[in-house]
């Protein structure tokens, strides 16, 4: 693919954050401060914006491109979540940053021990010959029908050859999307230096639970510890993705009731330079799991299990009351939908669940321990 590149070229992912103990302005600073370490940036690298999109409170730039917001929406968990945002520029600026230390596979893993959510990613293909594939040649075997894809729905097309066009398949609501587009008609248009004569760009991306399952794939699939830059056969999932969701067919007229059929047309194979048709993994909704909960909620929590003992001097006695009182104020202050993820976890592990009226009793029992070791005898 001498005369082609693939990139990500956007990534969006959330998470939670760790301490909901600590004030907000203190829980961003020390968000800020774990990616700050990660990306090898001093303060003065950091800027904090005057606002901050999609509900969350604290909105830092990170070396001018990367976007971390914090104090977000609650999860499922009552967690306060944060926004990690690499728009283009940001994915070139990480690769700058991380240059010979750092590859995508290694921060995709970074990433994975915030037990994020992947909500978008985009992977480009960048054809900057047109030798195999000329945009004109794509546009009539799109317009004459001369293909098959995964969406549903006709492709939109706007523009036009001479002035810049877009082949759009799929939406933004779409769990996956095409969009090739003459990107040097449009550098050109924003007054942009070109360093092509001739640039088309594939554009897949992919959202919620496909971006998830994407990123999963690229670790699980795709590593290649030689490629510096990004630790994955990238190019190898890209033109099988690509060809999974786009087939252009030889046949110029074909027949429509038996366009599966028909033979791919070799400039594709020959512009894909494979003849391997990926397998898009499911787009599976990640479901937060008891195990999920256990691993993420635990170190924090034996640290303070760990300061109650501590606290209590070492004391077994002082030690389980504090933990029964912190028991009875959970049980005391538990929402019904934290109750219902109770459940879950209990049916995960064969257990009964609770009713209301269980849950009560349970309260009950814990305040007559509590009640019983305060006795004076």
């Amino acid at each position: 693919m001498n005369n082609k590149r693939v990139i990500i070229d956007y990534l969006s992912v959330t998470f939670a954050e760790r301490y909901n103990n600590l004030s907000d302005r203190n829980e961003a600073y020390l968000i800020l401060d774990i990616f700050r370490e990660y990306f090898k940036l001093d303060m003065c690298q950091i800027e904090e914006s005057n606002y901050a999109v999609n509900n969350f409170r604290y909105q830092f730039i990170l070396n001018k491109y990367i976007i971390l917001r914090c104090c977000g929406p609650l999860n499922d968990f009552g967690y306060r979540t944060c926004q990690l945002e690499l728009k283009g520029d940001g994915c070139r600026e990480f690769e700058r940053l991380k240059e010979g230390i750092s590859s995508w596979y290694d921060f995709f893993e970074f990433l994975m021990g915030f037990n994020p959510t992947f909500k978008r990613i985009d992977i480009t293909i960048d054809d900057i010959s047109g030798k195999e594939m000329p945009l004109k040649y794509l546009y009539d075997k799109i317009e004459g029908n001369a293909y098959t894809s995964i969406f549903k729905t006709e492709p939109k097309i706007l523009g036009t050859l001479k002035r810049g066009l877009t082949i759009d398949f799929g939406s933004r609501n779409s769990k996956t999307e095409l969009c090739i587009y003459d990107k040097y008609k449009q550098q050109r248009t924003l007054k942009k230096e070109v360093p092509y004569e001739y640039w088309t760009r594939y554009e897949m991306r992919f959202r919620q639970g496909k971006a998830d399952a994407i990123v999963l794939d690229l670790l699980e699939n795709y590593k290649d510890e030689e490629d510096v830059i990004y630790g994955i056969r990238l190019k190898a999932f890209a033109t099988k993705a690509l060809y999974s969701i786009l087939d252009i067919k030889e046949n110029s007229k074909p027949d429509k009731n038996h366009l599966y059929r028909e033979k791919t047309d070799s400039k594709w194979l020959s512009f894909l330079e494979t003849t391997e048709k990926g397998i898009l993994p499911k787009a599976e909704m990640r479901k937060s799991t008891s195990e999920t909960s256990y691993n993420y909620i635990m170190p924090k929590a034996k640290m303070i299990l760990l300061l109650w003992f501590v606290e209590a001097k070492c004391d077994k006695q002082l030690f389980e009351e504090r933990l029964y009182h912190e028991l009875f104020t959970l049980l005391s202050n538990t929402s019904r939908m934290q109750l219902k993820r109770f459940n879950q976890f209990m049916i995960e592990r064969k257990m009964s669940t609770y009713t209301d009226e269980a849950f009560k009793e349970l309260l009950k029992e814990i305040s007559k321990i509590i009640e019983e070791g305060e006795l004076p005898f």
